[in-house]
């Protein structure tokens, strides 16, 4: 009788766990059936890139891409669908037109694109060229050039070093540089993948970033706008002739803003600065009408929710993410339309199959994160607990997960740990069944600068998706040229589909993801 009995309690446990596979194995085959065959990620891109980019911070534009969202959500039946101001004093600002021109010694159009934020012409304006290599000490540069400066045009910063494109413009990453990153043990300082690379101490370092980084220069702006310059020329060492208006960041209702400042060609920028020191003074002809307004209302990250199915583990959530907001001079695209149309993606996917996952799913596109992380910042401060204090929220237990992404639209290769060894081999089983894709690259290495960072603070397991780089940090990133046409289909799809087989059965284990000790 015993022996019996433990034979048949064999069999039932064995069919118990054939279930258990199977069932996992279907729900994955539905996922891959709807993300691979019946995908609809390049159609939310296109949306987001040619009808609703760009996206900048505190504009009607990305007021209105972010009701598309709402809406294209609410559409697919997702379970709650709402909006979060996460900034009551960010402004808006839009251009309506410009044009930059050198008149003399001969014409040239001056290829360029406005810096945000920055102030109207008030018209066409006309002056000489003159070249302020550094300002650094602002003292001496007072001492410099003090009465000097009406009427006339500065030429800001160095002339890049000459780049004959010997390297190739779009890579991927190589099995040494993958093989390199997963032997890593540990998370700081060397990232074989890239060089945003580090232990990020949220408050100290972002306020270094802000206030040290991002503003130094506006003791400098206010200086030209006392002494009554007309307009600002830098350049960034894009090649071939990529302009890279990658700020300013007087976004605030209360930040003076600059006079009208254009990010030109590194090859006109050379040009501009040769013919100078020669002593042949350029004439710039140009004008900007940009507007510049204040509608709190058009800040809010885009919140929807797939609600779990498990009455005990349904309050416990899922979330994944990426920042919706984009800079101006093109549509935004890989930086971070990708993202954001690959995360709505998966939910998609997932409602779309019938699942019903034990715990909420929940997708968060940030507002605000190139403005350093204000979107996410403010959801964390309200559902987490403020930033300075050590007080939590209940909350912060609820949250198992936390995925984002945000490095482009070049294929996923892995995912970052952030340090977390206690996820290793739950990911590692979870990705298994993608190999076949090499998706399941897994690093200890920390990467930095994305709104991951944000939940990696609140002790939230928080993780950034490894992709390869594509051409984002030498042609879109920030750029003119962010565009669709640099999103490749194959990766998209790949992404989409395998993030939601891996938030499926993140959402479907019996217990949270461990935290970091």
């Amino acid at each position: 009788m015993k022996i019996f009995s433990k034979i048949l309690i064999t069999t039932f446990l064995f069919a118990g766990y054939a279930a258990i596979g199977q069932t996992k194995s279907q729900a994955l085959s539905k996922i891959n059936t709807e993300g691979f065959q019946k995908s609809q990620v390049m159609s939310l891109i296109s949306d987001l890139s040619d009808v609703y980019g760009p996206r900048l911070t505190g504009t009607n534009q990305y007021y209105a891409a972010a009701e598309w969202a709402k809406k294209t959500m609410e559409n697919w039946g997702v379970d709650k669908v709402y909006f979060e101001n996460y900034c009551d004093d960010c402004m808006g600002w839009e251009v309506k037109s410009f044009n930059v021109e050198m008149t003399e010694p001969a014409y040239m159009k001056i290829q360029a694109y406005p810096y945000a934020w920055t102030e109207s012409s008030n018209g066409v304006q006309i002056g000489d060229l003159i070249w302020i290599q550094t300002y650094t000490d602002l003292e001496k540069v007072k001492k410099r050039w003090s009465g000097k400066l009406r009427g006339k045009t500065i030429l800001i910063g160095s002339a890049p070093e000459q780049n004959m494109l010997f390297e190739a413009l779009s890579t991927r990453f190589t099995e040494d540089q993958i093989e390199e990153a997963e032997k890593s043990i540990v998370p700081v300082p060397n990232n074989p993948l890239g060089p945003s690379a580090g232990d990020m101490d949220l408050v100290k370092d972002l306020d270094v970033i802000f206030n040290m980084m991002l503003k130094k220069d506006d003791a400098f702006f206010q200086f030209l706008k006392a002494e009554g310059a007309l307009s600002m020329l830098g350049t960034t060492p894009f090649f071939p002739g990529i302009i890279h208006p990658s700020g300013t960041y007087n976004f605030r209702e209360s930040d003076e803003k600059p006079i009208p400042y254009f990010a030109i060609s590194p090859e006109n920028f050379g040009k501009l600065n040769r013919l100078i020191e020669r002593e042949m003074i350029p004439k710039i002809k140009f004008h900007l009408d940009s507007e510049l307004y204040l509608k709190p209302k058009n800040n809010v990250n885009i919140i929807a929710e797939i609600t779990g199915s498990d009455p005990k583990l349904k309050d416990e959530v899922v979330m994944i993410g990426a920042h919706f907001d984009s800079w101006h001079p093109a549509s935004g695209a890989t930086d971070n339309g990708a993202g954001s149309a690959v995360m709505m993606e998966v939910m998609r996917i997932i409602k779309a199959t019938g699942l019903k996952p034990k715990r909420t799913i929940r997708i968060a596109l940030w507002g605000g994160e190139e403005q350093v992380f204000l979107g996410s910042l403010a959801y964390a401060e309200k559902h987490y607990g403020k930033v300075n204090e050590t007080m939590r929220k209940k909350e912060v237990e609820k949250i198992s997960a936390y995925i984002n992404m945000d490095n482009g639209a070049g294929q996923m290769r892995g995912v970052y740990l952030q340090g977390n060894e206690g996820v290793r081999p739950i990911f590692e089983e979870m990705l298994a069944p993608y190999a076949h894709l090499d998706v399941n690259n897994l690093t200890i290495q920390n990467t930095d600068f994305t709104d991951h960072d944000v939940f990696d603070y609140y002790k939230i397991p928080g993780f950034q998706i490894i992709q390869d780089k594509l051409n984002y940090s030498t042609v879109t990133h920030h750029t003119n040229l962010d565009v669709l046409e640099y999103v490749p289909k194959r990766d998209m799809m790949i992404n989409a589909t395998v993030i939601a087989a891996l938030v499926y059965q993140i959402a479907e284990k019996d217990s949270r993801l461990p935290r970091e000790d």
